[in-house]
């Protein structure tokens, strides 16, 4: 096997563990990107799919990808791993059940050349699967950054902020290792930029970590385990915080309440009341 001399502008980490045939399109939407000084850097997290092994074979024999190994040690080992045998100064994830749009790089590459303070781009985001609508991502900042993670896991960023921040953190097996990794970037000051347009997808499925993540107490666990990480971080800004917590708090009431007062909903709670009242009629 030949070993590369050019040093790619850009790779693309992709930690995977049987994705099936979401992978295929993962690796279909790398292909198109129309900004080709690229690497795709795969690690297989101990996948005993066969479907996933097989593709995974397929991309390293055809140099689609460098494929490495491991034993199941979660996303967030998995992504550290790939970004230590990536050879490029940006740094893009990309989970095997999201996808890009073809000009993601072209529209991001130019924003980190083009301005050394800026650390992060991130894009809107398309919802695919069982959510929908777009993510307007952002604002990268802390405060914003206290409360919730407002940007997506496929953000390009230079390899320097992954040294400053000592990469993704494996205690957060769940989910939220890239809001860890957001939140300690822009603790060390480095900004972020968004471009408004919807270059990234977002997949969510039955089998999706974040399933898991949502469960009774893995929430607050989460939450724990970034307070005491970031202390100092909270402490210094604890009334932004706390009242960016509960903005979001409200948001989310509103929006049930705008749910519950939609006029299908309305009607539908009005027909179970109905089928109710006649069940319990003597």
């Amino acid at each position: 096997m030949s070993v590369p001399t050019h040093t790619p502008r850009v790779s693309i980490v992709m930690p995977v563990f049987d994705a099936g045939r979401d992978l295929a399109r993962a690796l279909r939407s790398v292909a198109a990107q129309t900004f080709g000084d690229r690497e795709l850097v795969i690690v297989d997290d101990g996948s005993r799919d066969p479907v996933t092994r097989s593709l995974l074979e397929d991309a390293a024999a055809s140099g689609a990808a460098s494929v490495h190994r491991t034993e199941n040690r979660g996303p967030a080992a998995a992504r550290n791993l790939a970004i230590e045998r990536a050879r490029a100064p940006y740094i893009l994830p990309l989970d095997a059940d999201d996808w890009l749009a073809p000009r993601f790089l072209e529209r991001t590459v130019p924003v980190l050349d083009g301005d050394p303070a800026v650390g992060v781009v991130h894009t809107w985001v398309g919802l695919a699967g069982e959510h929908h609508g777009t993510w307007r991502t952002g604002p990268f900042a802390i405060p914003a950054l206290l409360a919730r993670c407002t940007v997506h896991v496929s953000s390009l960023f230079r390899r320097e902020v992954w040294m400053q921040t000592g990469g993704y953190d494996t205690r957060f097996v769940e989910a939220s290792e890239d809001w860890d990794f957001w939140l300690s970037a822009a603790a060390r000051g480095w900004a972020g930029h968004c471009v408004p347009e919807v270059l990234a997808y977002y997949h969510r499925g039955p089998g999706s970590r974040e399933r898991r993540a949502r469960q009774p107490g893995a929430a607050s666990r989460r939450m724990r385990t970034l307070v005491a990480k970031h202390r100092a971080v909270y402490e210094r800004h604890l009334e932004d915080a706390l009242g960016a917590l509960y903005e979001e708090l409200m948001q989310a009431s509103t929006s049930l309440e705008r749910l519950y007062h939609h006029p299908a909903m309305r009607l539908a709670l009005a027909a179970r009341d109905l089928l109710r009242g006649r069940r319990e009629e003597p």
